[in-house]
């Protein structure tokens, strides 16, 4: 996503596996910062979910291996914008 080419290939690899698979169960696993359109030219995660969204069951997103950004507590993950690495990408 860094060089602008992840969203699209996201995409593009979302709308082929359901055009074989369309009655599965289907998930994404993001580290958060990915939903996070500041960090990404191309919109990140964002893009990716107003394009194929609708494909997806489940988003798991994961927050962990953040860099300096942590995610060690209720109130970093939930109550407060983390700072850090990728700040306002908490739960909130």
């Amino acid at each position: 996503m860094e060089a602008g080419k992840g969203e699209q290939w996201l995409i593009d690899f979302t709308n082929a596996y359901r055009e074989v698979s369309p009655d599965t169960i289907f998930a994404h696993a993001p580290q958060a910062p990915y939903f996070s359109a500041t960090f990404y030219k191309n919109g990140g995660y964002n893009t990716v979910d107003q394009s194929v969204g609708q494909h997806i069951d489940f988003y798991f997103v994961q927050y962990y291996n953040q860099g300096n950004t942590k995610y060690d507590s209720y109130t970093e993950l939930f109550t407060k914008t983390t700072q850090g690495t990728f700040p306002g990408t908490s739960v909130k």
